[in-house]
């Protein structure tokens, strides 16, 4: 909107939903979060030791 601005912003209502839904949300999500964030940097491990040992693998330099 080009006419977006703090005013205009002030005048828009804002549901926030109560302290303890909140809590109970958080509670749900924040352990999948933090196991994604978990299995995202199992991935970036997975795909540096895949590019080291793919082409010693491919030339015979590692017997499988």
């Amino acid at each position: 909107m080009p006419n977006l601005n703090a005013t205009v912003l002030r005048s828009v209502p804002v549901l926030v939903a109560r302290r303890r839904l909140q809590d109970l949300y958080a509670s749900q999500v924040d352990p999948v979060a933090e196991m994604c964030e978990v299995l995202n940097q199992q991935n970036e491990r997975l795909r540096t030791a895949r590019d080291l040992l793919l082409p010693r693998l491919m030339s015979g330099e590692i017997a499988v």
